[in-house]
């Protein structure tokens, strides 16, 4: 096996597929790249088991075959390598020569028989999406979703695919984050939506791998059990998580009573500010005094205390009402946009996020209840 090819095309690959090696990998064969020569020229593909990252690079090949290279270490040989063409020779016993820009090294390889075969997913459901849209909803999801193993499936992201829409949830039973996703799907007539939960670890590395640009695309493809999903030349495969997701439409409140108009940035910063105090307390507590066209948001530590009064838009009730600080902000944190809606019903219902206009993204968290 010989095969040319620039180093910078060959890092980029790397640094796709590498994403699914496992800190712990369970087989020495999960620890390695597998590279194959095909007429485009080479693929390579990592995996641990149950996630598979799989991208096309172009490459002038002089000899056909396939080999299994330590993933981490040739990644990080390549990576210190000058921009230019290497050389990559792989003798019948897998020891393979790397030579580039008067760097020579040799690595030894493995048989390629004990890596698992990955084959695409022809047959499912189908969903296309504009890259930079798709990840900029994963971001701004993911800090909703569970990290508690023991509840397996809200580690995940609920993914539902409507005719008009394409929606991500996640939810840990503190905050939830809905985004939408204007796009024209296919749908069976006979039902309202297709559903699918993706494992968080699959949808944070996606967020760091898809193009920002949102005239580029991405396809899902999902079966009862997989998804596979495809962008530029990477293929990234993975097993779904099953179990009933929580039934958020039940948990999304639809009426309130008190709804406040405000401006992100400066209530962002009061939170921050008001933040300081809270983590000094034993509760981590903020409480917003919700009044005419005003909030006083305040927090108490044996250290110090803080208050801060912020001019908005009311509408409805006074109220009085406390959040964890850190579940707050998280939430407010990932609002897109200058300005944003809090609709409360009472002092201890879930707080509503939501956009001024439009009904791009909700958000939920809920208060603390107080008895002071």
């Amino acid at each position: 096996m010989k095969f040319h090819v620039n180093v910078n095309e060959i890092n980029y690959g790397l640094g796709m597929v590498t994403r699914a090696i496992a800190v712990r990998p369970v087989k020495q064969a999960y620890e390695c790249v597998l590279i194959e020569t095909n007429p485009q020229g080479l693929l390579l593909t990592c995996t641990d088991g149950e996630i598979t990252i799989k991208t096309q690079i172009s490459s002038s090949v002089n000899e056909e075959g396939e080999i299994l290279l330590p993933a981490k270490l040739f990644n990080e040989l390549m990576h210190k390598q000058s921009s230019g063409d290497a050389e990559i020779d792989i003798d019948e016993k897998g020891r393979a020569l790397i030579l580039a820009s008067g760097s020579k090294a040799n690595m030894v390889g493995m048989s390629t028989e004990d890596f698992p075969l990955i084959t695409d997913i022809t047959a499912g459901s189908q969903v296309k999406l504009s890259s930079g849209r798709f990840k900029r909803a994963i971001s701004h999801v993911m800090f909703a979703v569970s990290g508690d193993e023991g509840h397996k499936v809200l580690t995940g992201v609920l993914m539902e695919i409507g005719a008009a829409e394409t929606r991500l949830v996640g939810l840990d039973g503190f905050k939830l984050s809905l985004q939408r996703i204007e796009a024209e799907n296919k749908v069976p007539a006979d039902r309202e939506y297709m559903t699918a939960i993706i494992p968080g670890r699959v949808m944070n590395e996606l967020s760091k791998m898809l193009p920002d640009e949102d005239d580029k695309e991405v396809t899902l493809v999902f079966n009862q059990t997989h998804v596979m999903i495809s962008f530029d030349q990477v293929k990234m495969y993975s097993s779904l998580l099953t179990g009933e997701f929580i039934d958020y439409r039940h948990v999304l409140p639809t009426q309130h009573d008190t709804e406040v108009l405000t401006e992100k940035t400066p209530f962002l910063e009061a939170l921050e500010r008001c933040s300081l105090i809270a983590r000094e307390g034993k509760n981590n507590l903020i409480t917003l005094n919700i009044q005419e066209n005003l909030i006083i948001m305040t927090s108490r530590a044996e250290r110090g205390d803080v208050k801060e009064d912020l001019p908005v838009l009311t509408n409805g009730a006074p109220l009085r009402i406390s959040f964890n600080s850190n579940y707050l902000t998280e939430v407010i944190r990932n609002v897109e946009g200058e300005k944003m809606r809090l609709c409360f019903k009472t002092n201890i219902s879930p707080c509503l996020v939501l956009p001024e206009q439009g009904s791009q993204y909700s958000y939920m968290v809920l208060p603390v209840r107080t008895f002071d």
